[in-house]
């Protein structure tokens, strides 16, 4: 994760000023906020909401973490990388970190999901922490209202938020009244009235006034606090008292008008042009100062206008940053461009420059778009696309682009093809109002490439923006992809990409790869998908950024069962669970280990684990709507239901899939809904359902796209099930050469296994047989089960015949594959059955028999009268010593017998004999 520039300034609490009016009934209603969890200061400018927090928080008990806000901080990320930057300033031990880490991720999740942790973490500290956010009404991304919301929804009992803005924000603040969890000081609290004035005007400004003069200037500023300031600073130069304060009102455009004829003409010519010069600077040391003004003594300037009590407030304990008073700086604002309109541009260039040096890129961007100067802030900006794509500032990124002029924008393309790509990753699949715009400038980059003119684009600059639009181009068919299924566009950029050498940042060398990770598994060019990911991998590892590598890593995952590996998968979930633990398990992350799980302990007929996982992805990601996670976890769930015979519980699972299909829009999963909806209708023996739907089904005319793989399985389902085995055969070979072609091991082993039980169910014993072994042989180092089990009986029964067939030596086969075997058919003995009326026609019913010649042996071997004996005490749960002493015969003898009997009921222990025998009815 890249560290971000922080102005420490920014979190720092402002110094009280040595001389400041003590207002202790304020400073008590504050106090209450130690037992109500949220306190807002509501009130105009000048009314002094920011002296009333610094004070109360410098005398507070509490950990006091302080942010002071600005226009910058709208983007979610900037927001709350600097929250937390003033939590860990104030909080031991440090917090965050896993919240900082999913913040700059490239795809970062929502800001609830990314909160979650840093709530967690702040629950867990033992002391009382007060989180207050000075001028909270620069922020208006509702965004950022929203999670502030949450954050005050979960907040834990030890935290507590202060909020002072100029306005009320846009929070649930009924709701809060009414549970009474907030406390507010208004503007008609922060007025100055009778005593208090007086006060300030003797303590602060350092004037004596009648109480009539008190009561008049409080009536004229309403007690406005900058007003009586302004006042008194006028006052020092008036000989008449009473003369003045009858000229004086507390409308702020005649205030404006006192500080330039009152304050600022008296002042020597070099402090003028210094305020002038420097109010373009929303903050301001000695070195800035210093390059706009050239003022070599800046920072003696600086202190002397504290002094004078020219509105220049600290901004920290060593005086080294400044602000101006807000309407203060307007006044100096509104002189300089009425004065010296040719000066403001250049001051803002020469502040630009000054903190583009510094490497502060929003105030430099913030200061160069101010010189109204795009070519200017175009020039700055391309240098800083990849730093905010990496520290997850998209939103700002955006922002900036668009505020770029056309004709500028489309001489820059690296900027245009930044913004569709930022675009794309924040709202992959929705344009709304953007389309038009994105449209636009997509036809722009292509006229750019057309062009031959060297002095618009060098061949390396060409070369790189056509290497970009060919990246954006996936964006596009990918979209196009997921929402109609047709991927046929997709295949002929996988092989332009995947060899792409691209001469470009980090960012767009991993959206290559992720693009090539994208098209291939659309178009089920798996291992090229694996390759991919690994490459990305790789740079991430280079650039750690833990959220990025969790997401990469998940995508590996993916790849790897899609692929067949299965065992390598189980490897990476490992790896995977512990920096999700590390992350401190955020959602939706945290539900991946789950799926995980759920996918691979159905593959190994593990169902109660896999029901179990599912379920809690299920739940972990049902109220966020998380499509991936759910969709893939309601099928996991229908598959283990109409293994163990619960349909009902099947049907309800695939109905919910199909809900939340629809309310999407996109057809990604409709083939795979549909599959489900044939194995099901198979198992409850609705035959007519199941042909109705394989007539009219669009995947009949597209059956070997890799998208409908699993539709055109069940299609084959359904032609055998019809005893239309010839056309099924037909189908599954050209399923199988495209498995074949694309190295996909577990496309390879599914048909394989449809092709046996095909085989079977046809009385083609022999060439099963053959298949079998090939099958067998493809399988077992994976320890794939299901696929075995889901095409049910015909499956069965040819796994018998292998298996007694090479227990006679009629075969070869290995020790491995024999125990492989074993292990399936002890799989078949368990299956728990449909109990429904209608006998089920799924490829897994018993529909399917042999021909009396090719009926299956009951035993390898008959069973000796000695073997019955020893197995029924087998079934009495009687030890090997036990049997020895009922029979009379020795230990050693009893083993013999037992060892016999697992070899001729091919089971793997006594308690799978013993199963195997009641199966068989021999007990």
């Amino acid at each position: 994760m890249p560290e971000p520039d922080l102005i420490i300034t920014k979190f720092t609490i402002p110094p009280v000023r040595p001389v400041a009016l003590h207002r202790p009934h304020l400073l008590t209603i504050l106090n209450q906020s130690y037992s109500i969890p949220f306190a807002l200061i509501s009130a105009g400018a000048g009314f002094g909401k920011t002296t009333l927090l610094s004070t109360w928080a410098c005398q507070s008990t509490s950990q006091v973490a302080w942010l002071t806000l600005d226009e910058h901080d709208n983007d979610p990320t900037r927001f709350w990388t600097y929250v937390i930057a003033a939590l860990r300033k104030a909080c031991s031990p440090p917090i965050g970190e896993t919240t900082l880490t999913m913040l700059y991720s490239l795809q970062p999740p929502g800001l609830r999901v990314a909160l979650t942790p840093l709530i967690n973490e702040l629950a867990a500290l033992s002391q009382d922490t007060v989180l207050i956010l000075d001028d909270y009404h620069l922020i208006h991304e509702q965004t950022l209202h929203d999670s502030l919301q949450f954050l005050l929804d979960h907040l834990p009992a030890s935290m507590h938020l202060l909020l002072a803005s100029r306005a009320d924000p846009p929070l649930a603040l009924s709701r809060l009244r009414a549970k009474r969890q907030i406390i507010e000081v208004r503007e008609t609290g922060l007025r100055l009235c009778g005593e208090e004035s007086a006060r300030f005007l003797k303590e602060v400004m350092d004037i004596s006034l009648s109480a009539e003069e008190v009561a008049h200037l409080e009536k004229r500023t309403e007690g406005w606090i900058t007003g009586f300031q302004l006042a008194a600073l006028s006052l020092h130069r008036h000989t008449s008292v009473s003369a003045f304060l009858q000229a004086f009102t507390g409308n702020h455009r005649l205030v404006r008008d006192y500080v330039q004829e009152e304050i600022l003409e008296p002042l020597p010519k070099e402090q003028q042009q210094f305020l002038l010069h420097t109010s373009v600077l929303e903050r301001m040391n000695a070195e800035t100062c210093q390059s706009l003004t050239g003022e070599q003594d800046s920072q003696q300037m600086l202190e002397a206008l504290e002094r004078a009590n020219l509105f220049l407030v600290p901004l920290d304990e060593e005086r080294y940053w400044y602000r101006f008073h807000t309407l203060f700086r307007e006044v100096l604002l509104a002189r300089l461009q009425a004065t010296q309109p040719e000066q403001v541009p250049i001051l803002h260039r020469k502040a630009a420059l000054w903190y583009h040096q510094q490497g502060w890129l929003h105030e430099a961007l913030s200061h160069a778009t101010a010189s109204q100067d795009f070519w200017f802030v175009a020039e700055l900006l391309e240098g800083y696309t990849e730093r905010l794509y990496l520290q997850g500032e998209l939103k700002t990124l955006l922002t900036w682009i668009k505020h770029l002029p056309q004709e500028v924008l489309h001489a820059h393309p690296r900027l245009a093809t930044s913004y569709i790509l930022a675009f794309n990753m924040l709202s992959p699949f929705t344009d709304g109002v953007e389309k038009e715009y994105l449209n636009l400038l997509w036809m722009s980059m292509e006229q750019t490439l057309q062009n031959k003119d060297q002095a618009i684009l060098t061949d390396a600059e060409r070369d790189r923006l056509h290497h970009r639009m060919m990246i954006l181009q996936v964006w596009k068919l990918g979209k196009k992809a997921l929402s109609d299924g047709n991927v046929e566009q997709l295949n002929s950029l996988v092989e332009s990409l995947q060899h792409l050498s691209l001469d470009d940042d980090v960012v767009w060398r991993q959206q290559l790869k992720g693009g090539v990770a994208m098209t291939a598994r659309l178009s089920g060019k798996i291992p090229i998908m694996v390759a991919a990911l690994q490459e990305i991998r790789e740079m991430t590892r280079m650039a750690p950024n833990h959220y990025q590598e969790v997401q990469t890593l998940w995508g590996l995952i993916t790849a790897l069962i899609a692929s067949g590996q299965l065992r390598l998968a189980h490897e990476h979930c490992q790896e995977f669970q512990q920096l999700v633990d590390h992350l401190g398990g955020p959602l939706p992350i945290a539900a991946y280990p789950d799926l995980f799980q759920a996918q691979l302990a159905y593959s190994w007929n593990q169902l109660e684990r896999a029901n179990s996982a599912a379920q809690r992805a299920i739940e972990k990601t049902a109220p966020m709507q998380y499509l991936d996670i759910l969709m893939e976890a309601y099928e996991v769930t229908a598959r283990c239901c109409m293994a163990q015979g619960d349909l009902t519980g099947a049907e309800d699972a695939v109905r919910q899939m199909e809900s939340l299909h629809q309310s999407v829009g996109t057809l990604l999963f409709r083939s795979r809904i549909e599959s489900l909806w044939v194995h099901l209708w198979l198992a409850q023996g609705n035959l007519t359902r199941a042909i109705d739907w394989a007539e009219h089904t669009s995947y009949r005319r597209e059956f070997l796209v890799y998208n409908h793989e699993s539709a055109s399985l069940s299609l084959v389902r359904v032609l055998v099930a019809e005893q239309r085995y010839s056309q099924a055969l037909q189908m599954l070979d050209a399923l199988l050469e495209a498995a074949k072609q694309e190295a996909r091991l577990r496309s390879l082993i599914t048909v394989l296994s449809l092709y046996v039980a095909t085989l079977q169910a046809a009385g083609a014993t022999h060439e099963a047989l053959q298949v079998l072994d090939r099958l067998l042989a493809e399988a077992e180092p994976e320890g794939e089960q299901r696929v075995f089990l889901d095409v049910g009986e015909p499956m069965h029964q040819i796994l018998q015949i292998w298996l007694a067939s090479h227990i006679q030596q009629l075969h070869g086969a290995s020790p491995t594959l024999i125990s492989y075997a074993q292990t399936l058919l002890a799989g078949f003995a368990n299956e728990q059955r449909p109990k429904a009326e209608k006998k089920p026609i799924l490829i897994g019913s018993s529909s399917f028999s042999y021909p009396p010649s090719q009926a299956v042996p009951l035993l390898a071997e008959p069973l000796t009268p000695r073997e019955q004996e020893v197995l029924c005490l087998l079934a009495q749960g009687a030890s090997n010593q036990e049997i020895a002493t009922r029979l009379v015969i020795s230990l050693r003898t009893v083993k013999k017998h037992v060892s016999n009997l697992l070899l001729k009921l091919m089971a793997q222990n006594r308690t799978h004999a013993v199963a195997r025998a009641r199966e068989l009815s021999l007990l």
